[in-house]
């Protein structure tokens, strides 16, 4: 099993220093004089970057971003409205795949496209009428996303009005109106999810009976055209039909869960298509929401959320891990933090552990090299200097630290295994190790610890279920608080201070001496490691723990486990992730 691990990795290392070279020696050069080159090469550009950053691939969405910003530059060099209305768009939609973090950004390319509404007629082309639409629509999103539900409600209007003006009169026969109709009625949705109404029950619903009005319309047109039906119809456009009429009061709440049910129950419990996993995912999260925040639905339905977090979590814990990564990541995420009251501290931490084998390999064996280090240098401190683990987990004394060896033990080991899981709120690229980050992909995960945090903060009063999230948010965070992220961390009022520590040095150790799938950079021997992390003791790193690794016994047990287990964790990582 070891040889084809090896065949595997030699083949990737190739590739790897084939991309370093062709995008130092090519494609970096040419995008810093992007804004000089001939409408030929700006074609072939744009196509590369649409292949490099389309929804179904997403191979490398950082540097489609950097080429749509060339383009925006050069098209507005040009003056030219249309090409910038085109790469405003498509720099704000690739930017939020790349971090959703990043939404003032995102907001700005939006809301300059949405700016050219009032120029709609004089571009003749339907596509560049579109990205106007697009805009429109983005723009309300983002605000939903920023917690400024108002702004987006009245970026609504303004665009229900601008659609509808368009819709009925006739104008633009090419106007994708079912499209733009839905997104009104998810953006609705989001309105009450984000209690722009105080309380949907007693809410007027004139707006969205009108709303129904014309998708019963809509619904009997596009019979009329059941190709174009079925591109925009499906699981999706049924739901939101349903939804109107729930929130019309033209059918219980009991008949929605029963139309969803009988959809659900069109897929097999192993069906890990889009569709199914919309339906598994997105429905049981609506028929939460609606159980949960609605007045008259509260306290009655305690079952049907119990079964419904059961039947979300269950179906997720069973994806095969060869399902395409980008078929789940998005809904991966979201039932993580959405269903983690659900969780016990064990379940939740295995839960979110399992979800880096759909997103990035190399992070995933990183992560259990780091594991088995940081266990390792555990043993050695709960022997050495027991001291440093007063208060970690509760822990009362010096004395009480033997006793509870087995429980720093899994500690340890599953916070190495969890320490980057906040980087599943990025896309990764398989190849991204074969380079050099960008400056923005360096911004962008350096949150990672912040998202890791946010998907294990618990607050239901278990004991230690804030201990995975201190070593989450602060392993990057130095020893003496000055240095490191997420600056807003303070890791000296942290109780479990010292696997923060723990995991900093393995963390440090594993990477710097890896150079299994990192071929831009030469990996570094553990001898020269040990020493960078001593020099840094009391800085960067913790004094005791860097104290350790003077200890020659201590060392040659790191170098056993360097040499011999990072075959086999690179291995469990591709055996998971392919077979």
């Amino acid at each position: 099993m070891i040889s084809s691990y090896r065949a595997v990795r030699d083949k990737l290392c190739s590739l790897h220093v084939a991309s370093e070279r062709i995008l130092h020696s090519h494609l970096f050069p040419m995008l810093e004089s992007i804004s000089r080159i001939s409408d030929e090469d700006e074609e072939a550009l744009y196509v590369t970057a649409q292949k490099i950053s389309a929804y179904e691939t997403r191979t490398d969405p950082a540097l489609a971003l950097k080429i749509y910003q060339g383009l925006l530059e050069w098209a507005r060099v040009k003056q030219d409205d249309a090409k910038i209305l085109k790469y405003l768009y498509w720099c704000g939609i690739t930017l939020n795949f790349f971090s959703q973090d990043e939404r003032e950004k995102i907001l700005e390319y939006f809301k300059e496209g949405a700016s050219y509404a009032g120029d709609y007629h004089s571009f003749n082309d339907p596509e560049t009428r579109k990205y106007i639409h697009r805009c429109l629509g983005n723009t309300s999103m983002v605000y939903y996303f920023m917690d400024e539900p108002q702004k987006a409600m009245d970026m609504d209007e303004f665009a229900f009005s601008f659609w509808n003006g368009l819709m009925f009169s006739g104008i633009d026969p090419d106007f994708p109106w079912l499209s733009y109709f839905l997104a009104c009625l998810n953006h609705r949705y989001s309105a009450l999810s984000k209690n722009v109404h105080t309380d949907p029950d007693s809410e007027t619903k004139d707006v969205l009976r009108k709303l129904l009005e014309t998708a019963i319309m809509i619904n009997k047109l596009y019979q009329k055209n059941q190709e174009y039906f079925k591109l925009f119809g499906g699981t999706r456009y049924d739901y939101l039909l349903w939804e109107a009429q729930f929130l019309n009061g033209l059918i219980s709440f009991d008949m929605l869960c029963e139309n969803i049910e009988k959809r659900k129950a069109e897929f097999a419990p192993g069906d890990y298509s889009a569709d199914a996993m919309y339906v598994r995912h997105d429905l049981n999260i609506y028929m939460l929401f609606y159980a949960k925040t609605m007045q008259r639905l509260r306290g009655i339905k305690e079952e049907l959320v119990a079964a419904v977090t059961k039947d979300t979590i269950e179906y997720f814990s069973k994806i095969p891990a060869s399902v395409d990564p980008r078929e789940v990541s998005s809904q991966l995420l979201d039932s993580a933090l959405h269903l983690s009251s659900a969780f016990k501290p064990d379940e939740q931490l295995d839960f979110v552990k399992e979800l880096t084998v759909f997103r990035h390999i190399p992070t995933y064996a990183h992560s259990i090299m780091v594991s088995k280090i940081a266990v390792r240098l555990t043993e050695y401190l709960i022997t050495e200097s027991p001291q440093c683990f007063v208060g970690c987990l509760g822990i009362p004394g010096q004395q009480e630290v033997a006793g509870q060896a087995e429980e720093l033990f899994r500690y340890a080991e599953k916070s190495g295994l969890c320490h980057d899981v906040g980087k599943i709120s990025f896309i990764l690229n398989p190849y991204i190790n074969a380079r050099r980050l960008t400056d923005e992909e360096v911004e962008f995960i350096r949150r990672h610890t912040l998202y890791g945090k946010s998907m294990l903060m618990r607050d239901d009063g278990i004991p230690h279920s804030d201990a995975y999230a201190d070593v989450i948010s602060g392993h990057h965070k130095y020893y003496d608080n000055n240095g490191g992220y997420p600056e807003e961390f303070d890791i000296e009022s942290s109780a479990n201070r010292v696997m923060i520590d723990i995991i900093s040095v393995a963390d440090s150790i594993d990477a710097a001496t890896d150079d299994t799938v990192k071929t831009y950079a030469k990996a570094k021997s553990l001898d020269e490691v040990c020493a960078e992390i001593i020099s840094e003791a009391g800085s960067r790193y913790s004094p005791v723990v860097a104290a350790a690794l003077e200890d020659a016994k201590l060392r040659a047990s790191l170098s056993e486990i360097l040499e011999h287990e990072r075959e086999g964790a690179y291995y469990t990582a591709y055996l998971h992730a392919w077979s």
